[in-house]
């Protein structure tokens, strides 16, 4: 259930301020992360004891979009509400096209997530949703912590910010346009990405990879620029912007309040942002160990995916001019299925297709630390 509460009327969060005990868990923030945890939990059953999810913005969650490779497999669990099984990448003189044979793209709208996590929380009667914010740490059994974290922290940064538009007539767009026109700018690269979103819908968005946060306002309007020139603009309208700034690795941990989970819990992929899938699968996780064993671990990545991200954010960072060249010559050696397994980083494997398809100059040279001699 979702309970209202303003910040006069909230007693002090070191007690749960619904009840006199404390509760089994408390979840501070109900974006992805915290409200993934919180639904798998309400599937569960009759829990040890007393869920709450503090969040004082929980309508934030409708202006995002979250995309991720699957497979038929996990197409039940992660439940997306568009797919395509065709993207492409390119530069001005270079272009990439896939065709999946057992994993497809896939897109849920933050309005989807937000909606069916509220019902299944909703049905059960041990878990609240409270629409407030929390300044220090709640006492609780088991704190979980998906607090944004500072962007001081980030070693890189991707931010993006997206325009989607709706069309008079169907688009006629099937496609994924996943890294599209990218080149090298000042500290990082940038690329475009467009995203189908039915027939009459479609979403544009700029992105950077960079040593310093871009300027939302700078992306919207290359957005704007981009619709013009490739579409007649009495066809559409906009209905929707969305921009973020995602850590792509850390430069220092934060101090969490309990278990880290999302992003703050090394849930986001350091190379690619990309952490829908992941987040779904560990929150999973993390709730039946809960109730099975009132007791779990936090999110660890294998240790060869962190040191392979950490390679590519090195390249970005000392050679951003050799990014957009690199990443289409290993999208040409990969078959379409392994280069999705390559960007969600599911197993060892995908690491050794990735090393297989690489430009052995640049990435031995960036193993050498001789960037210079890319």
């Amino acid at each position: 259930m979702t309970r209202n509460y303003t910040e006069d009327s909230t007693p002090d969060r070191g007690s749960t301020g619904l009840e006199n005990m404390v509760p089994w868990v408390h979840i501070v923030g109900g974006g992805l992360s915290g409200l993934s945890l919180a639904s798998s939990l309400a599937r569960l059953g009759r829990l040890p004891g007393e869920v709450i999810v503090s969040e004082p913005n929980l309508d934030a969650l409708v202006s995002k979009t979250f995309s991720f490779w699957f497979d038929a497999t996990e197409q039940e669990f992660l439940k997306p509400e568009f797919s395509s099984d065709t993207w492409t990448l390119g530069t001005d003189n270079l272009q990439v096209t896939h065709q999946g044979s057992s994993f497809r793209y896939g897109t849920r709208t933050g309005r989807n997530v937000l909606e069916q996590a509220l019902r299944a929380i909703d049905h059960h009667p041990q878990i609240s949703v409270v629409e407030e914010a929390v300044h220090v740490q709640p006492k609780a059994l088991h704190c979980f912590d998906s607090r944004p974290c500072n962007i001081d922290s980030f070693q890189l940064t991707q931010s993006f910010a997206g325009t989607e538009v709706l069309f008079d007539q169907p688009h006629g767009i099937s496609q994924i346009g996943l890294m599209n026109e990218m080149q090298r700018i000042t500290n990082g690269i940038r690329f475009v990405y467009t995203l189908p979103l039915g027939s009459h819908r479609l979403l544009v968005e700029h992105t950077d990879f960079t040593t310093v946060p871009s300027d939302f306002s700078t992306l919207k309007d290359l957005n704007s620029r981009y619709l013009e020139q490739h579409f007649d603009v009495s066809r559409f309208r906009s209905i929707r912007m969305e921009a973020a700034h995602i850590p792509m690795g850390f430069k220092h941990q934060s101090i969490n309040w309990g278990t880290p989970i999302g992003a703050r819990g090394g849930m986001t992929r350091d190379a690619t942002g990309y952490g829908y899938r992941t987040i779904r699968f560990a929150c999973h996780k993390i709730a039946k160990d809960l109730v099975k064993y009132n007791s779990t671990k936090p999110y660890r990545q294998l240790k060869m995916t962190t040191w392979a991200d950490q390679l590519f954010l090195n390249l970005i960072k000392q050679r951003p001019d050799v990014i957009p060249k690199t990443l289409i010559q290993m999208a040409n050696k990969m078959s379409p299925d392994q280069f999705a397994q390559f960007m969600m980083m599911r197993s060892p494997t995908d690491l050794i297709h990735m090393f297989r398809a690489a430009p052995v100059k640049s990435f031995t040279c960036a193993l050498l630390g001789r960037y210079q001699w890319i």
